[in-house]
Formats: C-alpha cells, sequence, structure tokens
C-alpha cells in the first residue's frame, strides 16, 4: 500500500438525526480525505458531531435514527452502499474502531480472552488455541500486565483504564487498513497514555494504518496528527497540516481552542475560556454557527453562513477570510 493512496474519502457527507424534538442535522455537508499511513485528528467540543461522523463511517447509524447523504468511499468500496452483511466482513478487520466509553462497550458475560479472541474467530483461520495465544500477545502489546491470568476475567474484574487498553487491543488485532480512535486514551495514565500512542504509532509505520483520530487533547493532537480538522456544529470549520494550525490558525473557534490551553511557558496569568455553549440541534438555522460565541461577529455572520476559503493546503469557513489574519 502506498503511501499516496487516498484510503477514506468523505464526498459531502450529512447526517440529520431523528430525535423526541424532530429531526435535525447532526452532521452538515463534511468531506475529506485521508491518505494510507496518515493520521487526521478531528478536534472540536462535545455536540460539534465528531463522534457521529465517526459512527457513519463504521455504518453504526440505524435508517430508524438517522438519514445519511453524501458519499463514504473505503478504498473502492462506497460504505453507505453496502449491506449489513458486507459491512460486518469489513468491521473489525479493514475498518476498525476505539470507542470513547469501554465501560460500556466490553460484553459483561463474555471473558476477555473470548472477546479478544472473537476477532480473530471471524476474520482469520486461526484454530481456538491459536485465537487464545493470539489475543494474550495483543493485550500484552497494550501493557496489561499478567495477559495469561487477564485472558480469563471478565469485565468487571478490571479498572476503567484496563477496559480502555483491551479494546484498543480488539481494534488493532487485525492491523485494520483504517483506525477510528474516539478518545483512545480516555481514563489512562499519562504513562500508559503515552504507551499506546506509541502503538499506534507502530502500527500506522509497519502497516500503513491510516488513522482518523478524534479527541479533545490537543496535545495528543500535537504529537499524533499530520493534518487537523477543526469541526463545529456539525461542519469543518478549519483544516490545515499540525504545524500551521498550532502556529497560525485562522478560524475564530480554534484560536479560542489554543487560548483556552495552560502553557508550560507562562507563569501564572488566566486561561481564555470560550464565553457560551455549543448550540443544540436545530437552535441555528441561518448565519455562521458560531456567531454568538465569537468576538470578531458582525451582522453578516448572523446572517450568511461564511465559505470555505482555501489558501494552499489550509482551508477555513469565516468571514474573517480573505482578509485579515486573527491574531493569537
Amino acid at each position: 500500500m502506498k503511501q499516496s493512496e487516498t484510503v477514506l474519502e468523505i464526498d459531502r457527507l450529512s447526517l440529520r438525526l431523528r430525535t423526541q424534538r424532530g429531526t435535525f442535522t447532526a452532521v452538515n455537508q463534511v468531506s475529506f480525505q485521508i491518505g494510507a499511513g496518515e493520521t487526521v485528528a478531528l478536534v472540536g467540543e462535545s455536540g460539534c458531531g465528531k463522534s457521529v461522523t465517526s459512527l457513519s463511517i463504521m455504518g453504526l447509524i440505524s435508517q430508524k435514527t438517522g438519514e445519511l447523504d453524501g458519499s463514504i468511499r473505503f478504498k473502492e468500496k462506497v460504505l453507505n452502499r453496502l449491506s449489513e452483511r458486507e459491512m460486518r466482513a469489513i468491521r473489525g478487520r479493514d475498518i476498525s474502531m476505539i470507542f470513547q466509553e469501554p465501560m460500556t462497550s466490553l460484553n459483561p458475560v463474555h471473558t476477555i480472552g473470548k472477546q479478544v479472541g472473537e476477532v480473530f474467530r471471524l476474520h482469520t483461520p486461526l484454530g481456538k488455541q491459536e485465537r487464545r495465544a493470539k489475543a494474550i500477545e495483543m493485550l500484552r502489546k497494550v501493557g496489561i500486565p499478567r495477559p495469561e491470568s487477564i485472558v480469563n476475567e471478565f469485565p468487571h474484574q478490571l479498572s476503567g483504564g484496563m477496559k480502555q487498553r483491551v479494546m484498543i487491543a480488539m481494534a488493532m488485532a487485525c492491523e485494520p487498513d483504517l483506525l477510528i480512535a474516539d478518545e483512545p486514551t480516555t481514563a489512562l495514565d499519562v504513562t500508559i497514555q503515552a504507551q499506546i500512542l506509541d502503538l499506534m504509532n507502530e502500527l500506522k509505520q509497519t502497516a500503513k494504518t491510516a488513522i482518523l483520530l478524534i479527541t479533545h487533547d490537543l496535545g495528543v493532537v500535537a504529537e499524533m496528527a499530520d493534518r487537523v480538522m477543526v469541526m463545529y456544529y456539525g461542519e469543518i470549520v478549519e483544516e490545515a497540516d499540525v504545524r500551521t494550525i498550532f502556529s497560525a490558525p485562522k478560524h475564530p473557534y480554534t484560536v479560542g481552542l489554543l487560548q483556552s490551553i495552560p502553557s508550560l511557558e507562562t507563569e501564572g496569568g488566566r486561561l481564555t475560556p470560550i464565553d457560551g455553549n455549543v448550540p443544540i440541534l436545530g437552535e441555528i438555522q441561518e448565519g455562521c454557527p458560531f456567531y454568538s460565541r465569537c468576538v470578531h461577529a458582525t451582522e453578516r455572520c448572523r446572517k450568511e453562513k461564511p465559505p470555505v476559503v482555501h489558501t494552499g493546503s489550509h482551508s477555513v469557513r469565516c468571514w474573517l477570510y480573505p482578509g485579515r489574519e486573527v491574531a493569537i
């Protein structure tokens, strides 16, 4: 697989979710690509649409729950046109996902060894003893102590951090072409977090695995990502390579996220929070969704949705551009 090969191509993806209050757009005309061996980070506050984007890619949004438009192409296959049976053959083998909630993602009535081994049972010709040996090997790789004993234990016997490592072991078991990691280091201490990030990097280097990294932790983004997409209210409002995002952010929301990070270079002082909250689904009907929280907002921002402006490989959705830069 060549480095330049496109593994995932999202084209104008929109998702309308059905709720008790009605049907509302959760993801709006999102387009991006991820190449082989590339890590792309999707960042933003809770409620911005990051996780439902990943669930859409995995085909885990049922027709009763939401309406999907646009195209999700994984290599030569359009995923949102496949049957559930065809998707089951892809999940866990070609595309894997580390879910955000390890406490509820594991089956409480099956042992850890059976759940990790299930990946090999579904997607490889390995026998029972070979699957057990591979499960132990994967648990050891993600830093779980005494894996020979852990394979016989149940999820309730493990801590939250241990459960998260089991989920990561399951996701990486078949060396997938695409790994979707939704807050992969949640509930892990700093030492294990570094170990998991190193393991993901190793998978990226050896198997050329493409990674879609969904996270709130901009420190993890700085260490792992090649490109960064900033999402707000279901839209990509800025996209650039990781160095550009941190050194020359353009969108006021990106600037606000970076200003809210503690820095070792400055002693004392207060962080600068972003006032307000992400709007609830259906609250914004026109204009820029960030209008009510933006210090640069004008009447035009309230009434008209800004276009996407491209400057080389940097894109931003804001009425400030082309024009003046946003100071940080």
